[in-house]
């Protein structure tokens, strides 16, 4: 009996111990699963995600190389893609294909695994480096522009030809000379295009189809008040200065009342909207007038224009040339003046002398000179992305300049018998023409500095302090002028007129020349007179934004 006893309590140790080792098997067999498969789970994750993040590598790289990107690949944005996806996808990351590199990327042997952590650390280093890189915002490179010395000495030889036109009538009656220094109608629109080239150049980005934007900031309106504060102190100073000599022939012909009314006209440049006034008091400074009105449309014409590729520049030049040239048409139909020569014509022999001011003043028109000086300006600015022929005798300067040379002598011995106005409409675009040819010799490399070009000449030093000083002399040749040769003033001062001593017209030049030069170094260089321009200006602009 108690060998029975002892042998059933050993059965029943063993089954019970049997019983224990198969349920610690199930587990350790359970866990051994879990484990594998959370293993499989994770590699076929992780293998997913690296697969995604090498397909975004490479499309990457693709597009770099067929779009030639200068900008780098940053893994943080796709390693910030692909983890966003696969917790969106969690449902669907067994039916990738995991395969093909899940040998390599993840063996599980404890080599492989240092070497992927060696990958995975030299990853976030290189994303780390690559996302503190985009941080700083980079700053904007624009190309410098080179300085055209030659401008400055076209401006003086525009300036030049219109003072002596002004007032050679009271040193010569011979109607050669008459009619070969008195176009002045028709050089005045040059001066136009070389304005609004000048604005172009400053106001635009070089071999970049855009303007810059800081000349236009804070506001449109501040572009228009710190061009015209540019002139405007000079102006305003003359304007005082001379104020007796205007009044003495004002006030003799129109009284007091509209003297004053005209002071108020010309101090707020608004003159060249009076057709039959739009020379009041200082005669030339009508284009100063006209010129504030383009100052106003620029800031507006300048980005769209600065968009625009060569194909479309040239369909604005020929749509702004045609414009131009209807308007000028339609005067010389309309009063059957095709051959007229206004510059020597008396007022009282022209059929609509008034027609004929609305038409040479008008801000409207002068304007569009303008515009064509910009587009000019910008066909020249492009031609570092899209080339042109420099070689082509086109391009020469010397063509335009022969061909506007010979439009003025032309008329002066009657060879070619035109109007001051259709004249005017086709010295505009040659004279454009003659400007971007100019501008492209001057930066261009090819010639040599023994070679003679024009670019060359019009850049000589002294041509250039007498384009530095060209704004005085434009500003200062009327009053002198009238003081001399106006004969209500002339006989006031001196009791007779200078016209009858032709002799004293190269002392007048003499006397305005040594001004002009004086009233640059003593006004328009001094440090007191800039610094007070410049807080009228920055007050001006302040009042425009408040408003």
């Amino acid at each position: 009996r108690k060998e029975n006893s002892l042998t059933e309590i050993k059965r029943t140790m063993m089954m019970s111990s049997s019983l224990t080792m198969g349920r610690i098997t199930s587990s350790s067999s359970s866990l051994k699963t879990k484990t594998k498969n959370s293993f499989v789970v994770k590699k076929k994750t992780t293998t997913t995600t690296m697969n995604f993040i090498n397909n975004n590598i490479n499309t990457v790289r693709l597009r770099k190389k067929r779009y030639n990107f200068s900008t780098s690949f940053n893994p943080a944005t796709a390693a910030l893609h692909t983890t966003n996806n696969n917790n969106n996808n969690n449902n669907n990351i067994h039916t990738i294909n995991t395969t093909t590199h899940s040998t390599s990327f993840f063996d599980v042997s404890t080599s492989s695994m240092q070497q992927q952590n060696r990958r995975r650390g030299r990853m976030s280093s290189k994303t780390n480096a690559a996302a503190s890189s985009d941080e700083p915002p980079q700053k904007k490179v624009t190309e410098s522009k080179p300085r055209l010395p030659a401008m400055d000495s076209m401006r003086f030889f525009l300036i030049g030809y219109i003072a002596i036109g002004h007032f050679i009538a009271c040193a010569t009656r011979d109607p050669l000379l008459l009619k070969m220094l008195s176009q002045v109608n028709v050089v005045v629109g040059a001066f136009f295009v070389l304005s609004g080239y000048v604005a172009a150049y400053t106001a635009s980005e070089l071999n970049k189809y855009e303007h810059t934007e800081k000349r236009f900031l804070p506001t449109k309106v501040a572009y228009t008040i710190q061009r015209v504060m540019g002139f405007y102190p000079l102006y305003f100073a003359t304007q005082i200065l001379f104020m007796p000599v205007f009044l003495i022939a004002d006030v003799t012909y129109n009284g007091w009342a509209k003297s004053a009314l005209h002071a108020g006209l010309t101090f707020s440049l608004s003159q060249a909207w009076f057709p039959s006034h739009a020379e009041l008091w200082n005669a030339p400074t009508w284009f100063l007038s006209a010129l504030t009105f383009a100052f106003v449309v620029l800031p507006y014409a300048l980005p769209s224009i600065a968009k625009l590729k060569r194909k479309g520049l040239q369909r604005l030049f020929v749509k702004l040339i045609v414009l131009t040239c209807l308007v000028k048409f339609a005067y010389c139909y309309d009063v059957s003046g095709f051959a007229f020569f206004e510059g020597t014509m008396p007022p009282k022999t022209h059929p609509s002398w008034m027609f004929w001011n609305s038409v040479r003043f008008s801000p409207l028109f002068s304007t569009i000179d303008v515009l064509i000086g910009a587009v000019s300006a910008r066909l020249v600015m492009i031609d570092g992305v899209e080339k042109v022929n420099f070689d082509s005798v086109l391009q020469k300067p010397v063509i335009p300049l022969l061909l506007m040379i010979g439009l003025i002598v032309g008329r002066g011995y009657s060879i070619v018998s035109m109007s001051d106005a259709i004249a005017r409409s086709i010295f505009v675009p040659l004279f454009a023409w003659f400007t971007m040819n100019i501008h492209r010799e001057t930066v261009s490399s090819s010639p040599r500095a023994s070679q003679f070009s024009i670019s060359s000449v019009l850049s000589w030093k002294p041509l250039t302090y007498l384009g530095a000083i060209s704004f005085p002399i434009y500003i200062l040749h009327g009053p002198i002028g009238q003081i001399f040769y106006k004969r209500v003033v002339a006989n006031k001062i001196f009791g007779f007129v200078f016209t009858s001593k032709p002799e004293f017209f190269p002392v007048w030049i003499g006397i305005v020349l040594v001004s002009a030069a004086i009233v640059n170094e003593v006004f328009l260089k001094n440090k007191k007179v800039q610094e007070l321009s410049k807080n009228v200006s920055n007050s001006l602009v302040s009042l425009s934004i408040s408003e």
